[in-house]
């Protein structure tokens, strides 16, 4: 045997276990397992990623990727199919499940090469529409890590890396029932164990309600936040990964939910994650349409704070459902089109499709930021600046409420306007809890 070429092999070995370390990505510390097939698993969610990006061959007897990512159109992505490693129910991504493989140490690619071996950089495509237009698609960028919608639309031409499996760890939407209100003003995200505070910092917590108006820092000055909210003194700025487990895709302005979050501006927020190779940068998660990317430290953004340690195995339980209590809004708006500064009417009806009484029973209309203008509400509602909230009180099964508020908008465009329902009890469906209507504003 040739003991010099054994010694280097063996460097060799060491070598590339040290790198996956070092990127990041190992074993015990964030879950992600080189099956050695071509595959990947991530052993917090169950999903199992293909090695290679679509268009590269595995290579089994030296386990790498070989040959070039192609790109597609969104359409032609939609059609792909695949049938590695004996499964045939592969798939595209979603945002959120994307965002789960983006080494936040690394650029060009941001993604560990060490799991994926021969990764391109450039944009991959999700399966996640734009909350705020049904023709752009949620995209992440390897380069950098960087995500937002594809300015393209469906025409665009991105790469694609296929899933599989999965035990739902990562949403592209807040499920109501995944969180638990500890009455406090804090929330527990069941699924993540992150327990949040409900208001912004700079916001009060009062009644349900979070008044006043966010603040915003530095990056250094929001790392240094403090609170006793809770009786707790453990609360911290998040990292990107915790924050962006708050984000709901599927709605914007803001994009999370205003049930748990009730007045949550569409501010951008802070992070306590740098960004690789990009001096005197930081990670922040925007809370318009719920983009992630970086800024200057010396900018001032906002902050939100955490506190808890992010969850890596997925096994948090689910509260149990009580009752069938099953509030579903609708929400329609007139005239269409209307005119700018003219007034639009909006009405909500709540419907308890349940077979229990809902307790405490609200309905939430939020108002786009800057754009638009409060002309009147019920008097039984509360104005809070960025949404009017009104207490319906106890919803019997089968029966429903109305509720109208009137507004102006600024400018031309469309105006999509929202309701959001809630209530004590478990909700059976938290699918139709949200209802949207857009109306036409020309000049």
């Amino acid at each position: 045997m040739n003991k010099p070429k054994l010694l280097a092999a063996t460097i060799a070995l060491l070598l590339l276990s040290s790198s996956a370390f070092a990127d990041g990505f190992t074993n015990t510390i964030d879950g992600f397992t080189n099956n050695g097939d071509g595959t990947v698993t991530d052993t917090k969610s169950g999903l199992i990623w293909q090695a290679c990006a679509v268009g590269q061959t595995f290579n089994a007897a030296f386990g790498t990727c070989t040959g070039d990512a192609k790109t597609y159109t969104y359409a032609d992505t939609m059609k792909l199919t695949s049938d590695f490693g004996g499964q045939t129910d592969w798939r595209v991504p979603t945002i959120s499940e994307l965002h789960s493989i983006v080494h936040l140490r690394k650029v060009n690619p941001s993604i560990n090469n060490s799991l994926f071996h021969n990764p391109p950089a450039g944009w991959f495509w999700s399966t996640s529409v734009y909350a705020s237009s049904p023709s752009l698609v949620w995209a992440v960028s390897f380069d950098d890590g960087v995500s937002k919608y594809d300015s393209d639309g469906y025409k665009g031409n991105d790469a694609v890396r296929l899933v599989r499996g999965g035990q739902s760890f990562y949403f592209d939407t807040l499920k109501l029932v995944d969180f638990v209100d500890n009455k406090d003003g804090t929330v527990t995200n069941t699924k993540t164990g992150l327990t949040w505070q409900r208001c912004a910092v700079g916001q009060t917590w009062s009644d349900g309600y979070c008044d006043g108006k966010a603040a915003t820092y530095t990056q250094a000055d929001a790392a240094k936040l403090t609170s006793n909210l809770g009786g707790q003194s453990d609360w911290h700025l998040p990292s990107l990964r915790e924050l962006q487990t708050i984000v709901d895709y599927q709605t914007f302005n803001p994009s999370t939910s205003l049930i748990i979050f009730p007045d949550a501006p569409s501010n951008e927020f802070w992070t306590t994650t740098p960004k690789a190779e990009v001096a005197d940068n930081f990670w922040i998660v925007a809370f318009d349409y719920g983009q992630s990317s970086y800024r200057s430290k010396t900018t001032a953004y906002s902050a939100r704070l955490v506190r808890g340690t992010l969850s890596t195995t997925g096994a948090a339980t689910t509260p149990v459902v009580s009752g069938s209590v099953d509030l579903a809004p609708t929400i329609t708006g007139k005239p269409t089109p209307a005119t700018v500064n003219g007034n639009i009417t909006f009405t909500a009806t709540l419907t308890n499709k349940g077979t229990a009484t809902a307790t405490d029973a609200k309905m939430s209309f939020g108002l786009p930021k800057n754009t638009v203008s409060l002309v009147t509400k019920p008097d039984d509602c509360n104005f809070t600046g960025l949404s009017v909230v009104c207490a319906v009180g106890n919803l019997v099964p089968n029966s429903s409420i109305t509720k109208t508020v009137t507004v102006k908008m600024t400018k031309a465009g469309g105006l999509s306007f929202g309701v959001t329902a809630w209530a004590n009890e478990k909700d059976v469906n938290m699918k139709d809890n949200i209802a949207r209507t857009t109306v036409a504003i020309k000049k």
